[in-house]
């Protein structure tokens, strides 16, 4: 059984419940909230192979959001990623490592991941 967890933190409802929807169509399993404490709450006992961060929910602060992340919940093969709304993430100095995605592309990112991640053979 393929156990591929995405977790998504992003306050915009909409996005969530039709990016959770095609990702559980693909063989995913998804937790999606807005809210950041029931987010390392679960993470920490469901080990999530990504999450996915809408930069509106780190409030400028994305590469301290994700160092915290990375300290508490001590996942060393989650990945991380930062939605943006502008293309270019060169001003973030993000540890550990993070991916950024412009946030109008995440559809292609997030199906690529669920095709490598969460598609069973």
């Amino acid at each position: 059984m393929n156990h591929c967890v995405v977790f998504m933190l992003d306050e915009d409802k909409d996005f969530l419940k039709l990016y959770s929807a095609l990702l559980r169509r693909k063989g995913c399993q998804v937790f999606a909230t807005d809210n950041l404490f029931l987010l390392i709450k679960y993470a920490s006992s469901a080990r999530p192979s990504w999450i996915f961060i809408d930069e509106d929910c780190a409030a400028g602060h994305s590469a301290e959001l994700i160092a915290a992340l990375n300290q508490q919940l001590s996942l060393p093969d989650t990945h991380y990623t930062i939605m943006l709304k502008q293309k270019s993430c060169a001003s973030l100095n993000l540890t550990p490592p993070a991916h950024c995605l412009y946030k109008p592309l995440a559809l292609e990112k997030i199906m690529r991941i669920a095709e490598n991640c969460c598609i069973m053979p």
